[in-house]
């Protein structure tokens, strides 16, 4: 529940909840539900009829469908082993007069039965609690890390010319709150076994041909094999 994951970032971030309040770490929690529902979806899997009234052939969306859900696959015929699931090109989501649907293929006929799998946002408030125990470190680890980049920036610019250079207090400095940031933030990944350069997209290299000195395309030969 809520009160115990509130137990557990004070238990890793104490000195900073007390400077930062109460509110502050509700909110860095929250934060840290929502990264937690993209990296660990709360999915259901629900059983709907295609319909092709009003066109296009579609599917209506499932009960409990929320504006952060998403449909992640659709499987069609049902009883296929292994599990036979529609091009993720040939299916979207469509806004439809009576609000959203997913539209289908023609070649999926009206009156069958697909099967969506379907993902929802994670809950944790007093009473409901969504989150799977063993992952209740990995989310306040995350909140901690919120908590601390927060007090990290706070503390960059502090200075004070009354102290001596060798009497600062570093612990209280913002590149050390900055480092227990990123701490925490590697003890989420590790604990849900994430590689954090996943989302991170490829980088090119283009080396476009330089013009000749004249301005013009410069003629390129390659050297062919001796014989």
């Amino acid at each position: 529940m809520l009160q115990d994951l509130r137990t557990l970032v004070d238990d890793l971030v104490r000195d900073v909840v007390g400077r930062l309040g109460e509110e502050a770490r509700d909110r860095a929690i929250g934060l840290a539900v929502v990264q937690y529902g993209k990296d660990r979806p709360r999915t259901r899997v629900s059983d709907l009829t295609v319909q092709d009234t009003p066109a296009p052939r579609h599917l209506a969306l499932p009960d409990g469908w929320d504006e952060a859900s998403a449909a992640l696959t659709i499987e069609y015929p049902l009883g296929s082993v292994p599990p036979r699931t529609v091009p993720r090109h040939l299916w979207a989501l469509l806004d439809a007069p009576d609000g959203r649907v997913i539209g289908l293929p023609d070649e999926i006929g009206a009156g069958v039965v697909c099967r969506l799998t379907w993902s929802l946002p994670h809950e944790l408030t007093e009473t409901v609690d969504t989150i799977r125990l063993v992952d209740r470190e990995a989310v306040a680890q995350y909140a901690a890390a919120v908590l601390l980049d927060q007090v990290a920036a706070m503390t960059s610019g502090d200075q004070s010319s009354l102290i001596q250079a060798d009497a600062v207090d570093h612990k209280e400095s913002g590149p050390n709150y900055a480092a227990r940031a990123g701490t925490a933030r590697r003890r989420y990944h590790d604990l849900l076994g994430i590689d954090p350069k996943r989302v991170q997209a490829a980088s090119v290299t283009v080396h476009p041909p330089l013009p000749s000195t004249t301005g013009g395309s410069r003629l390129l030969f390659r050297r062919g094999r001796r014989s």
